[in-house]
């Protein structure tokens, strides 16, 4: 599973995925369920990323409809 907040959290270090989960307002844990694909983000929370991606702004930004319309495992099978 690959996905725009995936690869995101894999080129952000430690303290920028917890400082981005903050930002959202969200634990490291559910931020990695989206990112994983194991569930997917509500159009509010779609936003707030795609905001907290911006601001941090080291990494190219992930954009909410990524996140929205994306496949989860779950969808897969």
């Amino acid at each position: 599973m690959s996905n725009d907040l995936l690869r995101w959290r894999k080129s952000a270090d430690k303290e920028e995925w917890a400082a981005l989960a903050q930002l959202v307002g969200t634990s490291v844990g559910y931020m990695n369920l989206i990112a994983y694909g194991v569930r997917r983000a509500s159009p509010a929370r779609a936003a707030a990323i795609e905001k907290g991606t911006k601001l941090i702004g080291k990494h190219t930004p992930v954009t909410k409809e990524s996140l929205v319309f994306m496949n989860t495992r779950e969808d897969a099978a």
